[in-house]
């Protein structure tokens, strides 16, 4: 099952050229065009994409990214997906907006969130503004913008908001660069200095149905016990959220064990947020495609193995974690990769990784012994458990009917049948 997702990136830079940060847009393809009917839902897969197949951190590195949405977006609260740290948030005024919509830019903005007041070209829509106040930086678009209002352009953003970083947006020739540069902007962005570069990679899919109970699971009341079953009965999705860890760390040195320890780190509001990005996401894995069915069965290995190791592990304090490797190690099925390149993907402790690679520690021992049930490698197992064939491959068998049943429930009441109704609800 492969397949590559794409990503736009254009540089933007200071006047002696050195990259401030990457504006991130919408590709649907390897090609540099690119069309969508919806915005926001062009918003949702960069987002998506951004923090749940690359992370943060391969894409822009230590730099800032930059990324286009609607005010609605912000008033929704999706853009709580995002780390407040290292990403601006571009965002359109062509009118004022309303107070209900100022007042959510003003709290995402305490949270730590930046804007840009983007494709400015008047300077009367630019002195209306009730976002350019909240605003870290302004961009100018040359195209539209008049000459001869360029100046005051520039002095009415950095005199209503003090310290505002102001861009040049659309420089296409040498001429238009150093023009730019004796106005005083602080940054600049075009074809001149670079054209947008896609980036490809392998897709990392993850079934819509799960995403949609994990976003149902995740109401108020939310029972934290229901979330971690359901992100714990698809490996898909454990590996997509496991990839938001690295994104919402963003250069942060941190490795998580197990999957709950990854789900606490998240926290709820933005667990929300990446269950609606996955299944409103045009990656993702619908019942009827026909990678569906890979998917079906490498969750039904996984679920059926995580049950083997949880009930070889009980009564220890590594049930989690052993629940956590056995997902994780059926990853190389759904994603057609090399079992130690998913993992370099995700910030899994040192341990989790040999457990997993190489069956060190008692999560690995559990694991071998899985493995070979599975198999139904009698010798394998009369080493690694003398004398319990039998006992466990009846666990196997138990844990394997546990497994189909539960993949055959994905859709059961309260899951809705379409990925459509979770994203009305908060879009």
């Amino acid at each position: 099952m492969t397949s590559e997702v794409f990503l736009g990136r254009q540089p933007i830079v200071d006047a002696d050229r050195e990259i401030f940060g990457y504006e991130l847009l919408y590709r649907g393809g390897p090609d540099r065009a690119t069309a969508f009917d919806d915005p926001d839902a062009a918003t949702r897969c960069v987002m998506e994409r951004v923090l749940l197949q690359w992370g943060m951190e391969h894409v822009v590195g230590d730099r800032f990214g930059l990324m286009n949405a609607s005010a609605s977006l912000i008033v929704n609260g999706l853009h709580e997906a995002m780390p407040p740290e290292g990403m601006i948030i571009e965002v359109c005024e062509p009118a004022p907006f309303d107070e209900p919509t100022v007042e959510a830019l003003r709290r995402a903005r305490m949270n730590g969130y930046h804007f840009a007041l983007d494709n400015v070209g008047r300077l009367g829509e630019l002195e209306r503004s009730e976002l350019l106040p909240l605003a870290s930086m302004v961009k100018i678009e040359l195209t539209t913008a008049d000459h001869g209002e360029i100046d005051r352009l520039i002095s009415v953003a950095r005199d209503r908001s003090p310290g505002v970083l102001v861009v040049a947006e659309k420089v296409e020739s040498r001429e238009e660069f150093n023009r730019c540069v004796e106005h005083g902007f602080d940054l600049f962005q075009g074809y001149y200095l670079s054209e947008p570069e896609v980036l490809s990679r392998p897709a990392r899919h993850a079934t819509r149905r799960s995403a949609a109970a994990l976003h149902v699971a995740l109401r108020d009341p939310v029972d934290v016990a229901q979330v971690e079953s359901i992100v714990a009965s698809d490996p898909s999705l454990s590996f997509r959220l496991l990839t938001a860890v690295n994104a919402d760390s963003f250069g942060l040195d941190r490795s998580v064990a197990s999957l709950e320890e990854a789900i606490a780190l998240l926290g709820i509001v933005k667990l929300r947020c990446l269950a609606i990005l996955l299944a409103s996401s045009i990656d993702a894995i619908d019942d009827g495609d026909s990678a569906s069915r890979v998917q079906r069965e490498a969750i039904s290995i996984g679920a059926a193995r995580a049950a083997m190791v949880a009930t070889l592990l009980h009564g220890t304090e590594l049930v989690r974690s052993g629940v956590t490797a056995a997902l994780l190690s059926v990853t190389d099925l759904l994603h057609d990769a090399p079992l130690g390149d998913l993992l370099d993907e995700l910030p899994m402790s040192d341990e989790m990784v040999r457990a997993v690679l190489h069956g060190a520690g008692p999560v690995g021992a559990a694991l071998d012994v899985a493995r070979a049930c599975e198999r139904d490698d009698r010798a394998a197992l009369e080493l690694l458990a003398p004398g319990r064939y039998d006992e466990l491959m009846a666990t196997l068998r138990r844990a394997e009917d546990t497994a189909r049943r539960t993949v055959d429930s994905m859709g059961a009441a309260g899951i809705p049948d379409s990925a459509e109704t979770v994203v009305r609800e908060r879009t």
